[in-house]
């Protein structure tokens, strides 16, 4: 993501950023009275950052105006000025392409740069988790449940706020190029293999084809209790809409765990399969929120106990009702 300093800030550039007077109707607003209301624009064309001056007092590169309505390329390390009278230069750090980013409303706080998968506010006090859904949205995750995030959202985490910054033109060319069936999601399948006194519980995804081993893991035991959840009300009839919710606190008191430790294990188990299927950056999610509540996925799973199949469970296929 492109930045632009001065001597009190730290400045992400969006796709299509404006500089100027009028607060409506600009990105950064210029506090100097010769700035016009729309003074400059600083924009990504695929392939660089332009600057284009609509003001009637100038914008500056390193002292020297630029034509007016012209587009010129940036360069890291020139300094701009907007305005004759402007007193604060602002420099060129990093000129990157833009990206989806959580940008803090405290400018003394770092931005967020998202990528796949993050723990907030990290992943040893995770609160809240921020990842990419399998249709390609950023989802924020939290107690109160899934929320997909729009262009300027601010969410927040106890005294910490950031707002979320999309760019959808680069993050459609991005997905194109590491993805080319974007339209196509794999299948995946989820393998429980719990001990007879279920004191171990290894989890294995087919995956795309590849048996991808998951190992021993504490959080696994907390997806196998939602995972036997769905397979239950599967087997009472109910419907897929209804199927495996359980709310949070029940499901604390079931594992004998805080709420806030459950939460974590959820995060980390997201994190752990969204990490393992990388290369398929729409990976199927494994738990899924509303507010007070979570269940397992609609995808398929098996759970072996011991040397005894314990159930199976396939969204595709209706059930036998229990008797």
């Amino acid at each position: 993501m492109a930045q632009l300093r001065n001597e009190n800030e730290l400045l992400y550039l969006r796709t299509l950023h404006i500089f100027g007077r009028n607060p409506s109707k600009v990105d950064t607003v210029l506090g100097n009275s010769d700035a016009s209301q729309i003074h400059t624009v600083i924009a990504w064309n695929g392939v660089c950052w332009d600057i284009t001056d609509h003001s009637r007092n100038g914008t500056f590169i390193d002292g020297k105006r630029l034509q007016g309505n012209v587009k010129t390329a940036l360069a890291i390390g020139q300094k701009l000025q907007f305005g004759l009278g402007g007193n604060v230069s602002w420099q060129v750090m990093d000129l990157e392409p833009p990206c989806p980013m959580l940008l803090p409303l405290d400018k003394t706080q770092t931005a967020i740069v998202l990528q796949n998968f993050h723990f907030l506010p990290d992943e040893t006090h995770a609160q809240a988790s921020v990842y990419l859904s399998a249709n390609g949205q950023w989802v924020w995750d939290d107690e109160t449940g899934c929320h997909a995030l729009k262009d300027g959202d601010v969410v927040r985490i106890s005294d910490q706020a950031w707002r979320y910054s999309f760019s959808a033109a680069i993050e459609l060319t991005a997905d194109v190029r590491l993805n080319p069936a974007i339209q196509h999601v794999h299948p995946i399948h989820f393998d429980f293999l719990v001990s007879q006194n279920e004191e171990h519980v290894y989890l294995s995804i087919d995956f795309s084809g590849a048996q991808i081993n998951l190992g021993e893991r504490t959080h696994h035991y907390s997806l196998l209790t939602l995972a036997r959840r769905r397979y239950e009300d599967a087997q009472r009839g109910m419907d897929a809409l209804s199927q495996g919710w359980i709310a949070v606190d029940d499901l604390s008191k079931m594992l004998g765990l805080e709420p806030t430790h459950l939460n974590t294990q959820l995060f980390r188990a997201r994190s752990q399969v969204m990490r393992e299927c990388h290369e398929n950056k729409h990976c199927p999610e494994v738990i899924e929120r509303r507010r007070g509540e979570v269940r397992f996925s609609a995808a398929p799973f098996r759970i072996m106990r011991g040397m005894q199949l314990e159930a199976h469970f396939n969204p595709h296929i209706a059930p036998s009702p229990l008797a």
